[in-house]
């Protein structure tokens, strides 16, 4: 029976070394009779991939890019004209990992279609660029590569767009969307 008791307070002081050790996770120091004593606090700052694109003005609204087709085709390209501000703003900004890249792209793989199911692609538009970004022209799919940026920063450019005019196309009016993405791994 003595034995049994001096088990179980050994397994009992066991345990209780187990629960002080869990317990005290935090540093510290004493010092006796003067001098010092010292703790550490360990920071961690943790920075998420923040990425923010604006492709056209301000605020809440899409901007619309009309084109005033008043020639026959083949007449000449036509410049478009938005409904906000002319040329079109663009700004791209990333908090991205050291060494890794944004990528641009845009999604024209529906073309722009009138009522009576006519259509135009988008690579009939072309946009010639300002500032950080690529001209180029729309190419009808749907992860078109634009630009590439390595690391961290701040972009900004303007787009202009131009429609070729260069096919017949029934009288209508046309309409469609581009969606464009930043992303980054």
């Amino acid at each position: 029976m003595k034995r049994l008791m001096k088990v179980s307070a050994v397994f009992a002081a066991a345990i209780m070394l187990l629960f002080m050790a869990g317990i005290a996770s935090a540093e510290s120091d004493m010092a006796v009779g003067g001098g010092s004593a010292q703790a550490r606090l360990d920071f961690q700052v943790s920075i998420p991939t923040i990425l923010y694109l604006r492709v056209g003005s301000s605020g809440a609204t899409v901007d619309v890019i009309s084109f005033d087709v008043s020639d026959v085709p083949g007449s000449g390209e036509v410049q478009g004209s938005s409904s906000g501000a002319n040329p079109v703003p663009v700004v791209a900004r990333g908090f991205v990992p050291s060494g890794s890249t944004m990528t641009l792209v845009a999604d024209s793989s529906t073309a722009l279609q009138d009522s009576g199911k006519a259509n135009i692609p988008f690579s009939e538009i072309r946009w010639d660029a300002t500032g950080d970004f690529s001209s180029g022209r729309f190419n009808d799919t749907a992860n078109q590569q634009l630009d590439q940026f390595t690391g961290s920063g701040s972009r900004s450019g303007t787009y202009t767009f131009y429609y070729d005019n260069d096919t017949y196309y029934p009288a209508s009016t046309y309409t469609g969307s581009v969606t464009y993405t930043l992303c980054s791994p």
